[in-house]
């Protein structure tokens, strides 16, 4: 048996044990037979990448909590590519390759900022005041670049509207460019949101409707509430709702839709 047997081995029974599971229940969840499991855990056997997704999404654990370290760089591309055809989306699968691509030309752009708080309002109002902003529209591209993030928009699917891929020290964002401006800018502000507040180790996406392992409730909520104070400010946005309530002009001047600026004034307490 060698490392990464090993590794795997204890790691899928530490997984297991921690979800209160036995063995044939693992094995249950995940269509498997309670052999499969066992040959896992005995290092006998080493679970295939889609075993590792079925895994992972039963114990509710991150896939990279699941490999050795040494392994942990390479295969983010392969891990993406595998949730893509999990979606059973031809289009999403060649967006997605497109993607990794133009990644691995491009690089990243140098990290000028770091934002060390995790809660999200905090650290949009960190970001907001690192980079001295201090009059709408919020240059949401440009921030995402001093955080080290790249934005790259292209022409996937409809119901992805964005991803984030973590890479070393900064990430690749990848926005739907076939939707309108606006929602774009929103998306762009989630995915950073995703990013700064270190919710995937390697990647991250959003889709409507997608039941996707290591995605949940309360990080999308997260990123949505680190999405509009980043776009709408409170310390910008109630002096110009003092000077103009009328939400369609506020919107128009924050560059957000009409209706994300109608839940931030109901939010706020504006409405």
């Amino acid at each position: 048996m060698n490392g990464t047997n090993t590794w795997v081995a204890e790691r899928v029974r530490e997984a297991r044990e921690q979800a209160g599971l036995t063995q044939a229940q693992l094995a249950a969840r995940i269509a498997k037979t309670q052999t499969a499991v066992s040959f896992w855990e005995s290092g006998k056997r080493t679970p295939s990448l889609d075993d590792l997704i079925l895994i992972s999404d039963a114990l509710k654990k991150d896939v990279y909590f699941f490999l050795p370290s040494t392994e942990m760089h390479q295969p983010v591309a392969t891990m993406l590519r595998a949730v893509a055809d999990r979606l059973a989306s031809v289009k999403l699968r060649e967006a997605v390759e497109k993607l990794l691509i133009d990644a691995e030309e491009l690089g990243l752009p140098a990290r000028q900022i770091e934002i060390r708080s995790r809660m999200p309002a905090h650290a949009a109002n960190e970001l907001l005041e690192a980079a001295s902003i201090k009059e709408p529209p919020v240059p949401i591209s440009a921030l995402a670049e001093l955080c080290g993030a790249r934005v790259l928009e292209r022409p996937f699917p409809d119901a992805l509207s964005g991803l984030v891929l973590e890479m070393q020290p900064g990430a690749i964002i990848g926005v739907n460019s076939e939707h309108a401006r606006k929602r774009r800018r929103f998306s762009m502000a989630h995915e950073l949101g995703h990013h700064l507040l270190k919710h995937a180790e390697r990647f991250h996406i959003d889709v409507v409707d997608g039941d996707l392992p290591g995605n949940d409730y309360a990080s999308e909520r997260a990123a949505n509430q680190f999405a509009a104070e980043l776009l709408m400010p409170r310390r910008l946005l109630v002096p110009r709702f003092d000077e103009n309530p009328d939400p369609p002009a506020l919107a128009t001047r924050f560059d957000v839709s009409e209706i994300a600026m109608g839940y931030r004034l109901v939010n706020l307490g504006l409405r």
